[in-house]
Order: C-alpha cells, then structure tokens, then sequence
C-alpha cells in the first residue's frame, strides 16, 4: 500500500485566493479614478496659484475660477464654497486649503471612503 497524502491547493483554497483578488480589483476600479480626480484637481489649483493675478483676486473670484477650471477638467460634483478655501497665512502669502472626503460605493451599504486634506501653495520655481 502506498500512502501518499495529496499536495497543492484544494478547490476552497483556489475559490478563497479568486475571490480576494476580485475584491481587490473591484476595490481599485472604484478609489483609483478617486485618486486620479485628485491628482487634476491638485493640479488645476497649482496652475490657478502659481498665475501672477492670484494674490489680488477677491475669495468669491477664486472659488468663481476654481469652479470654471474643475468644469473644464470634467471634475463633476464637487461643492467648490465648501472644499476649496482660499486663505491668507500670516506672512501674507495666499493659499488653497483642500478639505473634503469621496464616497465610493462598494456593495450594499459599504462604502470606501477617501479623505483629502491638504494646502497648495505657490510653486518654489528657481
């Protein structure tokens, strides 16, 4: 008689390993375009600080800018008066604070959430 035990992976093991790299695909498709949104709206902000006329222009302009360039971007659905502040720092240099969070639904009622938070400043060109 030989007695030899089976090697490799089972049926279960193969279906468990499947179904978490679909998870995790079906994760990604859903906070990579998140992420990418980001990376134009970070952008489009830097090219809005970086212009010579940034520092004089009144809040209710720059939000009125920053609006028109997100549209032009595709960006969709953002509450610009809430996200985007324009704010002066103590040594008087004009900013952007980015403060807002993206939903992305996952399945029923779980929801992956991406929270941004962060300032841009003008560009440091030499």
């Amino acid at each position: 008689m030989n007695n030899q035990k089976q090697q490799g992976a089972t049926l279960w093991t193969f279906l468990f390993v499947l179904s978490m790299f679909v998870f995790i695909a079906m994760l990604a498709f859903k906070v990579v375009p998140i992420y990418t949104e980001q990376t134009i709206i970070r952008s489009a902000l830097q090219d809005l600080v970086d212009t010579p006329e940034f520092n004089s222009m009144s809040n209710q302009n720059v939000i009125r800018n920053i609006r028109n360039r997100l549209k032009i971007n595709n960006v969709r659905g953002m509450d610009c008066q809430a996200a985007f502040k324009p704010v002066t720092t103590r040594s008087g240099e004009k900013i952007i604070k980015i403060d807002y969070e993206q939903r992305a639904p996952i399945m029923y009622n779980l929801f992956a959430v991406v929270h941004f938070d962060e300032e841009i400043h003008k560009s440091r060109k030499n």
